[in-house]
């Protein structure tokens, strides 16, 4: 997917009134490039884009090979406000987060469980070109008490955690005994 922007050579408000959207470009550069795409052209990308994927941002005949870092959006309105791309040396490890994705339904769900997933994503490090767009987690054999933790992940070749903490990302958890002693109050006895 690419960007088509033209140097920045007016103020953020200015921009935004003339249907362009801020954005910079940081990273393997001498220096920051202040740049502003087309509003339209923007929002389609973005409606298709993952957060994972690699952007061509082509501006004076020069074009750079980016990651999304941040989207900032107007708090009232959501209107895409400022863009920042990192331009990545493809030969180095960037770190980024990823989204996990669950699969399936847990053994111990359907023996009265409850799943909570407190990660819904993870900070991946790995060469730009390698990074996965989602890790896909199947949960089927979850029983009550078990969970999944980073280091249980099973990661492409050339892929790691970022972290070096075991945390928890999914897991079944039982009822406790006052949600158990709830429910045989509601159900009505025969």
């Amino acid at each position: 997917m690419q960007f088509k922007a033209q140097i920045r050579d007016a103020k953020a408000k200015t921009l935004r009134k003339q249907n362009r959207i801020p954005a910079v470009i940081y990273g393997q550069l001498p220096k920051p490039i202040n740049i502003s795409l087309d509003k339209k052209e923007t929002l389609a990308i973005l409606r298709k884009a993952r957060r994972t994927d690699i952007f061509e941002v082509s501006f004076d005949n020069e074009t750079f090979r980016c990651i999304i870092k941040e989207v900032q959006k107007h708090p009232v309105t959501s209107d895409i406000y400022h863009v920042d791309f990192y331009k990545f040396d493809p030969n180095k490890h960037i770190n980024i987060e990823v989204p996990i994705v669950l699969k399936g339904e847990p053994k111990g769900v359907k023996a009265g469980g409850d799943l909570y997933q407190p990660r819904k994503k993870i900070a991946l490090n790995s060469l730009p070109d390698k990074i996965p767009h989602e890790i896909v987690l199947d949960v089927t054999n979850l029983e009550i008490g078990d969970s999944i933790h980073a280091f249980d992940l099973e990661l492409p070749e050339g892929v790691k955690i970022a972290s070096s903490k075991n945390f928890e990302i999914v897991g079944v958890v039982g009822k406790s005994k006052e949600e158990l002693a709830e429910e045989k109050t509601e159900t009505p006895q025969t």
